[in-house]
């Protein structure tokens, strides 16, 4: 076998693979494997958490989590500028705005030490709430709180922000581009 044919597989092995999806309503999505974001490993975490909690110990934290849950979807739903996406019943909070650039108030609210998820159809942003949220709700809703005022009184994408990005790949009526784009974006990155 020749280098070019050892080229060749690698490159159609890795183009099976690799998982690109723009009309997810999870938002933009690309992965170099199956897994995804499911490796072995915290699949394996998440085995050994539950056998050292035990029943009580994850019922305990099961029921702390969803209260936070509670406590954010209720402080989003005081931000005027913001609305709840559908009808959370457990522990992720999808939430957008008919007034601001959601994918802004993400940027402003990520340089705070935030990360959420972008989402689109419609253009939004969610949080995954974990036990490490449970005491820090109010710190979370202030910090949103004030995002949502920077970018209200300062619209317009922040320096090395997501937004445009977003934005851009909402608007685009070529969704192969934007596979070409999310692919291109996960070669310069990993």
């Amino acid at each position: 076998m020749i280098d070019g044919d050892i080229n060749f597989g690698q490159e159609l092995l890795f183009n099976i693979f690799v998982i690109d999806i723009t009309e997810w309503s999870g938002g933009l999505y690309v992965s170099p494997t199956i897994a995804g974001s499911r490796p072995g490993s915290l699949i394996a975490g998440a085995w050994a958490a539950m056998i050292s909690l035990g029943k009580e110990g994850y019922l305990k934290n099961t029921k702390a989590i969803m209260e936070a849950s509670v406590r954010i979807q209720k402080g989003i739903e005081e931000i005027a500028e913001l609305f709840i996406v559908g009808n959370p019943d457990m522990t992720i909070v999808a939430f957008g705005s008919d007034v601001l650039d959601i994918f802004e108030v993400n940027d402003v609210i990520s340089s705070k030490g935030w990360h959420l998820n972008a989402l689109q159809r419609p253009n939004s942003i969610h949080i995954c709430v974990t036990l490490q949220h449970v005491p820090i709700v109010e710190d979370f809703l202030n910090d949103l709180k004030e995002s949502v005022k920077t970018v209200k009184a300062n619209p317009g994408p922040i320096s090395g922000g997501l937004a445009p990005i977003y934005g851009a790949a909402g608007k685009m009526p070529d969704r192969g581009m934007v596979q070409e784009l999310l692919v291109d974006y996960m070669d310069g990155t990993c």
